[in-house]
């Protein structure tokens, strides 16, 4: 029988989620049930620079840890995570990582945590690294095939959290949304209009769709609807995203998608997200506007599908190109995501 933490008095947590922003997103749910299951202990969060700003301020933790590179000796990681938990200094009774399948990275960053009691998941062949977890969770094919987030909360209930709190939120600033307040106000955008929030950018070559190919949808909503469309990229793609506003009427490029709260904030002011598979569709998702991803050839549609309502994945082959503007129109019309179709 697996051991479980139901009779351990816990009082200060490490959670481990590396990688990019929409993993974090989809580990909201494990710290908001941590802080059902334990109200007075402590949740620190261990990230990487690219998706600790994802939690940074947020009321469902207390701490944030942050790797970044380091230097000389530190250069090693395994040396500069030992600095980094030296440096915090906090004693660690649970430490979880949270990745449905198997770290030997993540597993000995539990033991340099220190931690009492470390559990992490089992998956595929027998590693020597898995006796770095003393509450080991082994990887079912149920489990495997799950979304991601009901992966990590299945590992919790293994371990002995059985009430789960699904809420998927984040948090956005008090700072960031007036700054989306001040744009809308300097480009006379009203809430009553359609607002429609599209991000060009995406770090995976097949889900990648072309600028011509957002034109035209803008073009035909445009047509259907009274909207606003608002472009947004990140700094490598900003002359395609510039060049994309001033092409079309009522159209406006949004130059704050380097800061993550920026572009949450505006797509939560915003009436629909179009953009492709990948971190900015579980940010829609987080701040529950409604999404319409656009999904080229990936195993993981299960996995990493995003969550809430009103959230529409648009796939039809090996190549997000094979998606036509028309598409996204037929998707918005059936479902009645925008307010006054134009007679």
């Amino acid at each position: 029988m697996n051991r479980t933490i139901e009779n351990e008095n816990i009082k200060n947590i490490l959670v481990i989620r590396r990688n990019n922003a929409g993993d974090m997103i989809c580990a909201i749910p494990v710290f908001r049930t941590l802080r059902k299951q334990f109200p007075d202990a402590s949740i620190t969060v261990l990230a990487d620079s690219s998706n600790a700003h994802v939690v940074r301020g947020a009321s469902f933790i207390d701490n944030l840890l942050v790797y970044e590179k380091g230097e000389g000796i530190y250069s090693n990681k395994y040396i500069n995570y030992w600095r980094l938990f030296r440096e915090n200094g906090t004693k660690f009774d649970l430490v979880i990582v949270l990745k449905v399948g198997f770290s030997s990275v993540s597993a000995l960053i539990t033991l340099l945590s220190g931690a009492r009691l470390r559990s992490g998941c089992l998956r595929g062949k027998w590693h020597p690294l898995w006796a770095c977890y003393n509450l080991p969770v082994k990887v079912h094919d149920v489990m495997r095939d799950m979304h991601a987030v009901d992966g990590y909360l299945e590992a919790l209930r293994t371990i002995g959290i059985k009430e789960q709190v699904r809420d998927i939120s984040i948090e956005t600033s008090p700072e960031s949304r007036d700054r989306v307040r001040k744009f809308f106000e300097e480009n006379n955008i009203r809430a009553a209009e359609n607002v429609i929030v599209y991000n060009i950018s995406n770090n995976r070559p097949d889900n990648m769709w072309p600028p011509e190919r957002f034109k035209e949808t803008m073009r035909l909503l445009s047509e259907n609807y009274s909207a606003i469309h608002i472009i947004s990229a990140v700094p490598s793609d900003r002359e395609k995203g510039v060049a994309l506003s001033s092409e079309m009427e009522n159209a406006f490029y949004f130059p704050e998608k380097s800061k993550f709260m920026d572009f949450a904030a505006l797509v939560e002011q915003s009436d629909l997200l179009i953009c492709g598979e990948g971190g900015s569709m579980h940010i829609g998702a987080s701040v529950h506007t409604p999404v319409i991803s656009l999904w080229g050839g990936t195993s993981s549609v299960g996995n990493w599908m995003h969550r809430t309502e009103k959230q529409f994945m648009v796939k039809k082959g090996k190549h997000v190109t094979t998606i036509s503007p028309s598409d996204i129109i037929d998707v918005v019309i059936e479902n009645n995501l925008l307010k006054g179709a134009n007679e």
